[in-house]
């Protein structure tokens, strides 16, 4: 299966991810981001095959996280869930155009979330 790494300000968000993740059979790290540079100094230790990130997170702005990783060459090819209560279309579409980019709203459900993840790590035929 896939290491999946999440990042949210909420420990209990990134348990009950990590959680559900690891159920469906993935290697999960668990990034608390203290700051950005901190949460890219781990990602670049573990690289992960997918990066599931809160947008809302004080210190560490999911758009900011967005753009580092996609500027980073070891990170800018490696997909980004991002998981937010936050609805704004237009913030979205702005994240969008980035690239490697997927939208997840809270509340979901553990198969949703699993569900998400395994059809953004399956390639298209």
């Amino acid at each position: 299966m896939a290491r999946i790494a999440i990042v949210d300000d909420s420990r209990l968000a990134r348990t009950f991810a990590a959680t559900c993740l690891r159920k469906a059979g993935h290697e999960v790290v668990e990034i608390d981001p203290i700051s950005i540079f901190d949460v890219l100094t781990i990602l670049r230790e573990h690289p992960p095959q997918l990066l599931l990130l809160d947008y809302l997170m004080p210190g560490c702005p999911g758009n900011s996280l967005v753009r580092a990783c996609h500027e980073d060459p070891a990170l800018k090819g490696v997909p980004i869930l991002v998981i937010t209560a936050h609805h704004d279309d237009q913030v979205q579409e702005r994240l969008e155009r980035m690239g490697s980019l997927w939208f997840l709203h809270k509340p979901f459900e553990p198969q949703t979330l699993q569900d998400e993840v395994e059809r953004i790590l399956t390639p298209e035929s």
